[in-house]
């Protein structure tokens, strides 16, 4: 084979690799997309203004530590700079597709780089734009009123939301007392709740929540079904 058929076949083979690569790097486009839709679709509130890097990728060690473990199937990431405590937060989707946040930050890495902005009311922007990608179309738990992520499970009138439903029972609850505010949300209406166990983020269905006996509901972020934590000593 002459040095010029050579030649053309790794002209050819070239840009078959080149389009290959357009063609996967569509979908990683639009999964970043996807990630800043599903914080901008969560009401984050709580959260901003300050800088941030959101990427599709694994959780470091030091970020599990923070968070908990997701398994090693990459999601999306959003690690936040905080101006305010000179820190840098993690958020992670779970599998509601909400994003699990924590304000501890004990080992976490610094950010060295950004790729957009949370302003003040916590809507998240990305420096580039992404062309050629679309919205991701809101989830099912979004239609319920939410705060970074935590849906409010109570209607005024004190009863839980239609769709939403407490852990069967199986013959025991969860029992001890409740604070105002939690690390995981800004939002003014949530309880941290302790017994054996620590429960975040809670919301009673009445101002009148700390009293022996008062029910509140507890769920991650995103999700339909909550535990109920009944009060059993005030704090």
């Amino acid at each position: 084979m002459g040095r010029l058929a050579v030649c053309a076949l790794c002209v050819a083979f070239g840009l078959l690799l080149l389009g290959t690569a357009a063609r996967s790097a569509a979908p990683s486009r639009q999964a970043l997309r996807t990630c800043v839709d599903r914080w901008n679709q969560a009401n984050m509130v709580g959260w901003g203004p300050d800088l941030v890097d959101i990427a599709v990728r694994r959780l470091v060690p030091d970020e599990v530590h923070n968070v908990g473990s997701y398994g090693r199937t990459p999601r999306c990431v959003a690690s936040i700079a905080s101006k305010l405590h000179q820190l840098t937060f993690v958020c992670v989707v779970n599998d509601s597709g909400a994003y699990d946040c924590s304000r501890f930050s004990d080992g976490a890495p610094p950010l060295r780089d950004r790729n957009g902005k949370i302003d003040a009311r916590g809507v998240l922007r990305l420096d580039v734009a992404l062309g050629g990608t679309h919205a991701a179309p809101p989830l099912a738990w979004q239609r319920y009123p939410h705060v970074d992520g935590n849906i409010h499970p109570w209607t005024s009138s004190g009863k839980l939301r239609s769709g939403l439903s407490f852990y069967p029972d199986r013959g025991a609850r969860f029992r001890g007392h409740c604070f105002k505010g939690s690390e995981y949300t800004r939002d003014p209406a949530a309880l941290k709740c302790v017994s054996d166990v620590q429960f975040e983020a809670c919301y009673a269905p009445t101002r009148n929540w700390n009293r022996i006996g008062a029910v509140v509901a507890c769920a991650s972020a995103g999700s339909t079904r909550f535990s109920r934590f009944v009060i059993s000593r005030r704090s």
